[in-house]
């Protein structure tokens, strides 16, 4: 879908991109070029840069705090790490809508036309990313039997501010506290999807693909049970043998050799 500038020019409301940085600076430049060439004369005026920085020793503070463009700020500060961040972004935004942007993804056209979809500030929005790695799209609708195998991706989501501020996220999962959040808001929170594509997602590397939550995995059924009952609790204990007979049938279709017929 192509940009359509009456859609942004029409929308009345503000938001803020959120971008958490720890020693960022072989990606971050990359980043906020994707933000400004997307977004253009919406930053200042209806969306807001915000580089919560953890206070980084590679340059990134250095770099960010000599970005002169309207628009596009930079807190630096010690932080339990990146939700911790997060809740302190959330904390200081005064705009409707919150995003959260990583410093190794990149925006898409499509997150333009988004910002048009954003109507009623009781709901979220998600649409979908594009992994960097294949092109891929990641990953349409979600029920709430496929939230229990696989999260929504929290670049594609685009949250009312006061959400988060009510119910930030919790220090106890320090990789899947998105996820974990996502299983209560679906809970009580209208969750509407749009079918556009808004960010490149760093499927290579990131927190999430290197390291494993093992507070979450833990706890995983029983943040379904408190919030959708004991039949979700059910489904997250076969989740890990579904997944893992899924991905090994994929395995198996994928040696298979096609079949050579001549002509």
């Amino acid at each position: 879908m192509k940009n359509n500038p009456d859609i942004a020019a029409a929308w009345d409301s503000t938001l803020t991109i959120v971008v958490p940085t720890f020693n960022s600076i072989e990606e971050l430049p990359a980043c906020l070029e994707s933000v400004q060439n997307v977004l253009g004369e919406l930053i200042g005026k209806a969306v807001f840069v915000v580089i919560q920085d953890g206070q980084s020793t590679d340059g990134t503070r250095e770099y960010a705090e000599n970005i002169n463009a309207k628009g596009i700020t930079l807190v630096s500060e010690r932080d339990k790490g990146v939700y911790d961040a997060m809740n302190n972004a959330i904390t200081r935004a005064d705009t409707d809508w919150i995003y959260f942007l990583g410093s190794d993804d990149r925006l898409l056209p499509d997150f333009k036309v988004m910002l048009g979809q954003l109507t009623n500030t009781n709901h979220i929005y998600y649409a979908n990313v594009r992994f960097a790695s294949s092109d891929k799209r990641y990953d349409g609708n979600f029920s709430t039997v496929k939230l229990a195998f696989r999260n929504i991706c929290h670049q594609s989501m685009f949250f009312p501010s006061h959400i988060l501020r009510e119910d930030p996220y919790s220090l106890d999962y320090p990789v899947k506290s998105d996820w974990a959040s996502n299983i209560r808001f679906f809970a009580s929170i209208p969750f509407q999807h749009v079918d556009l594509d808004v960010a490149l997602y760093n499927d290579n590397g990131g927190l999430s693909s290197t390291y494993e939550d093992v507070q979450f995995e833990k706890e995983k059924a029983n943040l379904f049970y408190e919030s959708h009952g004991y039949w979700m609790k059910l489904v997250c204990f076969v989740v890990p043998t579904t997944t893992r007979a899924f991905h090994l049938l994929s395995r198996r279709k994928k040696k298979t050799p096609g079949i050579i017929r001549n002509t």
